[in-house]
């Protein structure tokens, strides 16, 4: 079933972009220039960057595929509430890619405050829609990201500098529709870790983790050595015949919980992550086609039958329930009007 960020979707309006004048006018960077590090992993261009930044790029994910953005008022300490969170990656020479994020509960200090389940779900749909079309974005559009950003984890991220003030919000505009994912860059692990199975770091950018940060890889001759962890929002471990292994993060695609985990050696399709100063790198595998042969999603459709709805060759019972859902769904208002899952 479309997990709750559809119903995000659909009930939001279409809102103008955010006319705020700032001091200085915001400056256009490749998505390279904005990664650019210290030695030591810090971010070298928050040293001297301006209010705002413009990045263009191929939108990598649905959010709804990878962080779970329902509306939950509980406030707590570092206590998220409901998320949202885009990847897009430079095309061409521009070889790097940047997270945008946003959060519901920013209460951890004096003065922050929270956004209402009201005013989250107009953000969410204000990030989910072209201010100026009302087009639903998904993964494979080109697309342009305004905003501030904020170091965290070994990368800057655009979001909001965790304020709920209008000044902040950072905008998502629609530049060509359906461009397409670009192909999935074919590399191993000893890409990504030293013959010591620790994470490659070159604070240059040309080489290791940093250089596939945030871009669509594809892991080849791979097996997964936990598979009794299988399952969305869980991390498990692949490793490659020389001993070298790396976490990845499952996400919310309906595929990971629909089918079970791919045995023997496989090769991996996801998105490079990091979580640390040079260190923490990670794969976010955002769904499974159930092919088998590939973790990840390989963007074709197994089933080749009318009726097929789960793609497994097969037309039965399980589709009919599919459907059923579907058909749920669109009368309780969830889902927009090509909801497939």
């Amino acid at each position: 079933m479309k997990r709750a960020s559809l119903f995000l979707l659909c009930v939001c309006s279409l809102r103008a972009v955010n006319s705020t004048v700032f001091a200085d006018e915001p400056l256009k960077v490749t998505h390279r220039q904005l990664q650019a590090v210290h030695p030591d992993g810090t971010s070298s261009f928050d040293d001297t960057g301006p209010w705002q930044v413009v990045l263009e790029g191929i939108l990598l994910n649905n959010p709804e595929e990878w962080l779970d953005p329902t509306p939950d008022p509980k406030i707590a300490p570092w206590y998220m509430g409901g998320q949202w969170e885009i990847m897009v990656c430079g095309e061409g020479d521009d070889h790097a890619g940047t997270f945008s994020w946003m959060g519901q509960n920013y209460g951890n200090g004096p003065g922050d405050r929270n956004y209402t389940n009201e005013e989250w779900l107009a953000e969410i749909c204000r990030l989910n829609r072209d201010p100026n079309t009302g087009y639903i974005f998904r993964a494979g559009d080109r697309i342009r990201v305004t905003g501030t950003y904020l170091f965290y984890n070994g990368k800057l991220n655009i979001n909001e500098n965790h304020q709920t003030d209008p000044l902040f919000d950072f905008e998502v505009e629609l530049v060509k529709p359906a461009v397409g994912l670009p192909q999935p860059e074919a590399i191993r692990l000893s890409h990504l870790k030293d013959e010591s199975n620790i994470d490659i770091f070159d604070p240059n950018r040309l080489t290791g983790s940093e250089y596939y940060q945030a871009r669509l890889v594809r892991i080849e001759d791979v097996n997964v050595i936990d598979p009794e962890t299988w399952g969305p929002g869980k991390t498990i471990t692949i490793r490659d015949p020389s001993g070298r292994t790396l976490p990845v993060f499952l996400a919310f695609g309906a595929g990971l919980s629909r089918y079970p985990c791919p045995a023997g050696q496989v090769d991996a399709i996801g998105i490079i992550d990091q979580k640390g100063l040079k260190t923490g790198y990670r794969l976010l595998v955002l769904n499974y086609d159930g092919n088998g042969l590939v973790l990840g999603d390989t963007g074709h459709p197994r089933g080749n039958l009318p009726g097929d709805i789960d793609n497994d060759y097969i037309v039965d019972f399980r589709d009919i329930a599919a459907l059923a859902e579907n058909w749920l769904n669109h009368r309780a208002g969830l889902c927009d009007d090509d909801c497939t899952e």
